[in-house]
């Protein structure tokens, strides 16, 4: 019977340990997720080594096009480096002159890299 009793209260002791650790390892998750960024380049450094990967990049957009059928955007921005194509899922008001930030994942479409926007801050 005491053999059954300290099994009981290992497996007990084996279960808090678990989930302690399970616990702090989504915290620091859910932590890394909001502090850690995406690498800042500039357009001429984004390269097929790139694809699929997060980048950020700053720029000013030379050129909008709307496809409303399909409810989303091609945006051509420019630093001084280079240019290219970042694609929005949804229309918004950007026209061109206006400065960006853009977060996103790089792909490729056509043999032509370009950024598929997660997130774009405005600086008109």
């Amino acid at each position: 019977m005491l053999k059954k009793a300290k099994k009981a209260k290992v497996k007990i002791n084996l279960l808090k340990i678990s989930f302690t650790i399970t616990l702090i390892g989504i915290l620091l998750l859910l932590f890394m997720t909001n502090t850690l960024k995406p690498a800042k380049k500039d357009i001429i450094n984004i390269t097929s080594k790139d694809l699929n990967k997060e980048i950020q990049i700053s720029g000013q957009i030379t050129n909008v096009r709307t496809y409303n059928e399909s409810d989303f955007q091609i945006i051509t921005i420019k630093d001084s480096t280079g240019e290219i194509n970042a694609i929005i899922n949804k229309n918004s008001n950007l026209t061109n002159i206006s400065n960006i930030t853009v977060t996103g994942e790089v792909q490729e479409y056509k043999s032509k890299l370009q950024i598929s926007a997660n997130k774009i801050i405005s600086f008109s």
